[in-house]
């Protein structure tokens, strides 16, 4: 799954660990939010380039018990080349219910720290932040807790098919 932001010539403020906590949570049951990165604050705001995955097994145990490739979905922030575009995204077409609500999460952070619109048909047409919004109310509306539990269920049935490589 792949969302753009404008940059509109911008550099990002914000941080790797204020994004994870915006994507998910910050704390739950008194422990703090286990993420993997790479990259930092440094490498965000200054190449736009940061890779986010949600632990989810030390989150929620339930999810050690999955064997489906979907479920370690990383969420990545790219820089495109020439353009004042970044790319957010995921390695797999369609993605779980509580990693697509941190992706739409992310692009609209972004969008508004940049002051950006978002397309999500290659760069064919763009949406303001409020448009993006309302178009997936329906997943921004869940809590963390709520997309979980859809994604347990969701993933005993999903494939896990890539998004082709581009070179």
């Amino acid at each position: 799954m792949k969302i753009y932001v404008e940059t509109c010539g911008k550099k990002t403020t914000l941080g790797y660990r204020e994004l994870a906590e915006a994507m998910w949570f910050k704390e739950k049951n008194g422990k703090e939010l286990e993420i993997s990165h790479v990259g930092n604050d440094e490498t965000l705001q200054e190449n736009f380039f940061l890779t986010l995955k949600i632990d989810k097994w030390l989150n929620d145990s339930r999810w050690k018990l999955i064997k489906n490739p979907i479920e370690n979905e990383d969420i990545e922030i790219e820089a495109l080349r020439e353009k004042d575009v970044i790319e957010l995204g995921s390695k797999h077409i369609t993605i779980l219910t509580v990693d697509k609500r941190a992706l739409y999460i992310l692009a609209i952070k972004l969008a508004k720290d940049l002051g950006g619109r978002i397309s999500e048909d290659g760069l064919e047409s763009w949406q303001s932040v409020e448009m993006f919004e309302k178009k997936h109310k329906d997943i921004l509306c869940l809590t963390y807790d709520e997309a979980n539990e859809l994604s347990l269920k969701e993933v005993v049935t999903m494939l896990a098919e890539e998004e082709p490589w581009e070179y």
